[in-house]
C-alpha cells in the first residue's frame, strides 16, 4: 500500500507539529509521556502524530515542545525526541501502528531518567554558544550527532547568521555520501537550514534540487527540502505571488517525474510527488493550477484525495494570517474543480 498522508512526510518531521504541540498541557512530561504512549498503544503512533499536528490530542496543563524530531527506522518503526521546558520526551521504537499479536518495544523516557536519544556520547546538554564553537572548529568535518544536536538547539539571530553557512556548506558537501548516518545529518542540517533561514532566501534551495547536478538528490532529501518549503509558506503566507520561480519549475521537475502511475506507487514517491505539489502552491506559482490538476489527473484517487486534504488544511492556515492568500487558494480550488 502507498504512502498515506498519515505516513508520509508529516510524520517524518517533528517540527512541523510543533505549532500544534505547543498547545498541548500536561501536569508533568511523565504524565504527558504516559498518555501519548497509552493513546499510541490503542491508535497508532502515525495517527497520534497527526493529531497532535491537529490540536487534537487531550490537554490537561502547561507544557511547551520546543523543538522535535523524528526518525523512521529500516525496520519500520519510529525514534522520536522532544525538548519541553519540562525536560526531553523520548520514545524508542514507537511502532507505526499495532495489529493483533503484534509486539512493539515502545518506551517513554521522560529527561529525568535518561538522555538516551542523544546521537552524542557526551550526557550533557550544550549551549547553543558552546555548539556554534564546535561547529565552527569541526568546519567540513562536523560529526553526525553535532548536525542531530544543531536541530534540537535554538539560536538567536546573531547566531544564525554564523551557523547558516555552517550548515548549507555541510548540505553541499555531503548531499551524495553513500553513508546513512552522514545523509541522515544532512537530512537534520536541511530541516534546521529551512527553519531558519531568512524567508526573501529560500530561492536558495532551488540549487539543492537541479536537475544537472552529478548525482539526483536522494528522494529522503528531496521530501525534506519540499516538506519545508510547505510548513515555511504554512506560517508565512508569500506577500507576492510567485516569489521563488526557479525553486518553483524545480519543484516542478520532481511532480513531472513522479507522477507517472508507474513510478507513483514507488516508496515514497507519494510523499515526495504531494509535497512538491503543495510547495508550489504554497508559493503561490503560476504552476499550481497545472501541478494540483496533475493530482486530480492521476488514476489513483487516494493521492487526489491526499493532496486535497492537505492544501484544504494550508487554506485554513492562510485564512487568520493572509486573506489575500487564502482567497486566491479558494479560487485556484474552485479552477482545478472546475475541470475535474
Amino acid at each position: 500500500m502507498p504512502e498515506t498522508g498519515e505516513t508520509r512526510a508529516h510524520v517524518a518531521n517533528a517540527d512541523m507539529l510543533l505549532r500544534a504541540i505547543e498547545a498541548v498541557e500536561a501536569v508533568s512530561a511523565q504524565e504527558f509521556g504516559n498518555a501519548v504512549t497509552a493513546a499510541m498503544k490503542q491508535q497508532g503512533f502515525t495517527k497520534i502524530l497527526k493529531s497532535l499536528n491537529k490540536g487534537r490530542f487531550p490537554k490537561s496543563a502547561m507544557m511547551t515542545v520546543q523543538e522535535g524530531v523524528v526518525e523512521k527506522l529500516p525496520s519500520g518503526l519510529y525514534d522520536a525526541a522532544f525538548q519541553t521546558d519540562k525536560g526531553r520526551l523520548v520514545f524508542q521504537n514507537a511502532g507505526a501502528k499495532w495489529k493483533d499479536g503484534e509486539s512493539t518495544d515502545l518506551q517513554f523516557v521522560s529527561s529525568s531518567t535518561s538522555s538516551s536519544y542523544e546521537a552524542s556520547p557526551a550526557s550533557t546538554e550544550l549551549t547553543a554558544e558552546e555548539i556554534l564553537g564546535q561547529l565552527t572548529a569541526a568546519g567540513a568535518n562536523m560529526p553526525c550527532s553535532l548536525l542531530c544536536q544543531v536541530e534540537l538547539t535554538r539560536f538567536d539571530p546573531s547566531q544564525r547568521e554564523v551557523v547558516l553557512p555552517l550548515l548549507w556548506q555541510y548540505i553541499l558537501d555531503h548531499r551524495n555520501s553513500n553513508n546513512r548516518d552522514e545523509l541522515i545529518a544532512v537530512g537534520a542540517a536541511i530541516r534546521k537550514y529551512i527553519a531558519i533561514m531568512p524567508m526573501d532566501r529560500m530561492g536558495e534551495l532551488a540549487v539543492l534540487l537541479e536537475t544537472g547536478h552529478r548525482s539526483p538528490l536522494p528522494i529522503d532529501l528531496e521530501i525534506e527540502v519540499a516538506k519545508m518549503i510547505c510548513r515555511n509558506f504554512e506560517v508565512y503566507p508569500p506577500v507576492v505571488a510567485d516569489p521563488h520561480p526557479e525553486l518553483a519549475k524545480r519543484l516542478w521537475e520532481i511532480v513531472q517525474a513522479y507522477i507517472n502511475p508507474r513510478v507513483l506507487l514507488r516508496d515514497k514517491h507519494p510523499a515526495a510527488t504531494s509535497l512538491a505539489i503543495e510547495a508550489i502552491v504554497s508559493m503561490r506559482s503560476p504552476l499550481a493550477e497545472q501541478a494540483w490538476q496533475a493530482a486530480n489527473a492521476c488514476p489513483y484517487r487516494w493521492f487526489a484525495e491526499l493532496v486535497s486534504d492537505d492544501l484544504d488544511g494550508l487554506r485554513e492556515a492562510w485564512g487568520s494570517k493572509s486573506p489575500d492568500a487564502a482567497a486566491w487558494l479558494c479560487e485556484l480550488r474552485n479552477n482545478v474543480l472546475a475541470h475535474v
